[in-house]
């Protein structure tokens, strides 16, 4: 008898799992980036959670980014090589699932003269936590 009240234990003191699952990351149109004026992009990642599982904390991390902590933006770079192009997400500290989309406004800031011409490109890692 005794087995049994510890089976019954075990299967009581279970946890429930939680699970979302993410699609590709969708981005707007492609245009290029002129030095005089921000260039915007955005980026749709969409997110479908199980009945009951709940999006809480979003994190953002790349190689040389930093989530500033005064203005609750996220600043990242580009890179071609040794050159960089320094990028923006605003509200990054706030982003949140809405429906089944998270959107993040990526936004490379005019006025990065020294910049040449070519492609550039970054890893930027999201953390979503359910």
């Amino acid at each position: 008898m005794a087995l049994c009240r510890t089976l019954l234990v075990l299967s009581l003191s279970g946890s429930a799992q939680a699970a979302c699952t993410f699609g590709a990351p969708v981005v707007s149109a492609l245009g290029s980036y002129a030095y005089a004026q921000d260039w915007t992009q955005t980026v749709q990642l969409p997110v479908q959670c199980d009945a009951g599982s709940e999006v809480g904390a979003i994190r953002l991390s790349s190689p040389g980014g930093v989530l500033e902590a005064g203005t609750g933006r996220y600043q990242g770079q580009l890179q071609r090589g040794a050159d960089t192009l320094r990028y923006v997400i605003p509200g990054a500290g706030q982003l949140r699932v809405v429906g089944t989309q998270l959107t993040l406004p990526v936004t490379v800031p005019a006025g990065q003269w020294g910049a040449p011409t070519g492609t550039y490109a970054g890893t930027l890692s999201i953390e979503i936590e359910f």
